[in-house]
């Protein structure tokens, strides 16, 4: 019997079959792993579907924000240039938009953006800073630099040379009544 299980042809006993399957990860812990990792699995889809239904609600709550806040809103109050307050720039006319598009920057931008309007030379983040009268440390610098950095990957301000900061071709003030 015992030269028959180990023949290449022979017929193979029970015990043997328990072996090869434990020799490649089978049998009853196996089993037992893998009923575990469905469960594992399992609670992850479900937590993914849960997160799925969260983002639904909130791009339906959005989109109906959106609607009602376009229906409601008329023209943008128009301020002249010269009466125009930088600190207060709150429903007035961007002080920049894109040429080709019409495109308006983010309303946070628009100090940084009339600044750079207005500014003969481009401009670095530490003198923007003190320019807009904020805190000229380190650490208000460095976030500036960020926000910069991510305006001239939107397309809003060019970077002519290394740290140098200046509106973008195709960027200018909105024409003013």
């Amino acid at each position: 019997m015992v030269a028959s299980a180990a023949s290449p042809g022979g017929a193979r006993g029970a015990g043997s079959a328990g072996a090869a399957e434990a020799a490649r990860g089978g049998g009853p812990a196996a089993g037992g792993r893998a009923a575990i990792r469905a469960g594992a699995l399992n609670e992850q889809i479900a937590a993914a579907e849960e997160s799925l239904s969260d983002l639904v609600v909130t791009q339906v709550t959005l989109a109906r924000v959106l609607a009602e806040r376009d229906a409601d809103e008329g023209e943008f109050e128009r301020v002249p240039a010269q009466d125009a307050d930088p600190d207060n720039l709150s429903g007035s006319l961007p002080p920049v938009v894109r040429i080709t598009t019409g495109e308006m920057p983010a309303e946070g931008d628009w100090p940084v953006l009339a600044l750079l309007a207005s500014a003969d030379t481009p401009l670095r983040a530490k003198e923007i800073c003190e320019r807009l009268e904020e805190v000229a440390d380190h650490r208000h610098v460095e976030t500036l630099r960020m926000r910069l950095k991510r305006m001239v990957r939107r397309g809003w301000l060019a970077e002519p040379s290394r740290g140098l900061f200046t509106l973008a071709d195709g960027v200018r003030a909105p024409d003013r009544p």
